[in-house]
C-alpha cells in the first residue's frame, strides 16, 4: 500500500510544474480512484480511505517546492509517514 502511494503522490508531482497546488491535489484524488480499479475487491474501501487521507494530509505546496529545488528525498519521506498514518487510521 505504501508502494502505491508513493507511486500516486510521485506521479503527480512529475506534472506539477503545468498545476498549482489545489489542481495536484485534484489530480491525486483522480489517482486514486483510478489505481481503486486494480485493487482487490476486499481491500478496496480500506485503500480508498488511506489514498484519500494521504491526499488531504500531503503539503502540496511543499510537494511543488520540492520539485523545483529537486529534493525529493524530503518529499519521499513525508509521503512514506503520511501513508503510515492514513494506513493506522483505515484500520
Amino acid at each position: 500500500m505504501k508502494k502505491t502511494l508513493m507511486i500516486v503522490l510521485m506521479g503527480v508531482a512529475s506534472v506539477g510544474f503545468a498545476m498549482d497546488a489545489e489542481q495536484l491535489k485534484e489530480a491525486a484524488l483522480k489517482t486514486c480512484e483510478t489505481q481503486l480499479e486494480s485493487v482487490p475487491e476486499n481491500m478496496r474501501e480500506k485503500s480508498k480511505k488511506t489514498c484519500e487521507c494521504t491526499v488531504k494530509k500531503t503539503d502540496y505546496e511543499k510537494v511543488l517546492a520540492a520539485q523545483k529545488s529537486g529534493n525529493t528525498e524530503a518529499l519521499q519521506a513525508d509521503a512514506v509517514k503520511i501513508a503510515q498514518e492514513c494506513a493506522q487510521h483505515a484500520m
